[in-house]
């Protein structure tokens, strides 16, 4: 039976304004249905305040909620081997916090999600593929002394896509390495994602639950920018338009999709990631109520 919880992320927007504070917000998802949370480091600095980490890992501890993954933003293409080596220096320090707060996974990118369309052709996947086994290698040799596993999530416009992630996953030769799967995140690059879900279910160590309102990619429905994920409509790689839902109130099928999930038998950590226009918080809490409801009605009709 898998856990259910929320992402730090869900509620980030409060924590950027300075409303609440990154502890406080371990609290409220502690208090409203998370069995598990995702720390992402979103108006906070845990290399910065040092202190922070253990600020959130002991209001964790106090309800009995384990902090089990730690998720980072981190680009390893087109720098200089200073760059890289930097960069790399500076997710390492992020990976000795999360285990600092008993994380056992670590989700990590290895591309920038602002990028020129041009640069995320498969072309340019497969020139920038050497340096992304790379740095998920060099990664995972040095998680493994702290027991943790280095995730790739589908995320953004270039290391997106089912073929795509399997690839790297393939290519990486680390036995800490998985997949966070993002059932959202495939229809960016316009893999549809009940048919992804499928196809990548066998790698998933963690799953993040993301709902998506879409809408055909000729008809403009206003306040379309492509890089806001906190409320505004962007574009597929495809041209579709997309904007985050409340999780079982967008137009992703998510009866199908977690169907699948436990089809697979999956009992690993199930994270609400949202992003949708309404108040975070009540996004977030009817997104968490909603994956596990429909995962208690879901029964298994199919052989996935």
């Amino acid at each position: 039976m898998p856990k259910f919880g929320a992402s730090l992320y869900c509620i980030s927007r409060h924590i950027i304004s300075g409303t609440i504070t990154p502890e406080q917000g371990v609290e409220w998802l502690c208090e409203n249905g998370a069995e598990v949370i995702e720390i992402v480091p979103f108006g906070f600095d845990p290399l910065v305040d040092k202190a922070v980490a253990a600020r959130m890992k002991a209001v964790a501890d106090k309800h009995s909620i384990p902090i089990d993954n730690y998720s980072l933003n981190a680009n390893f293409l087109h720098l200089s081997h200073d760059e890289w080596d930097k960069e790399i220096s500076r997710v390492k320090d992020h990976i000795k916090v999360a285990h600092e707060m008993g994380a056992t996974t670590f989700r990590c990118d290895c591309s920038a999600y602002r990028r020129d369309a041009e640069m995320n052709s498969i072309e340019a996947f497969y020139e920038d593929l050497p340096t992304i086994v790379k740095s998920y290698e060099e990664l995972c040799n040095f998680a493994a002394k702290m027991g943790i596993t280095i995730l790739i999530e589908n995320h953004g416009f270039h290391v997106n896509g089912s073929d795509r992630v399997r690839h790297v996953i393939k290519s990486v030769k680390a036995k800490n390495f998985g997949h966070q799967l993002d059932v959202g995140n495939y229809i960016c690059v316009d893999d549809k994602p009940e048919i992804a879900t499928r196809k990548m279910m066998q790698f998933a160590t963690t799953i993040h639950m993301k709902d998506f309102y879409v809408r055909n990619h000729s008809h403009n429905p206003g306040d379309a920018t492509q890089f806001d994920c906190s409320g505004a409509w962007f574009r597929s790689t495809g041209g579709q338009y997309l904007r985050g839902a409340i999780t079982g109130q967008g137009d992703l099928d998510m009866h199908d999709i977690i169907k699948c999930i436990k089809s697979h038998n999956f009992d690993g950590n199930i994270y609400i990631e949202y992003e949708g226009m309404e108040d975070c918080y009540y996004g977030t809490k009817v997104s968490l109520d909603n994956v596990k409801r429909i995962y208690a009605e879901c029964g298994i009709s199919e052989k996935v």
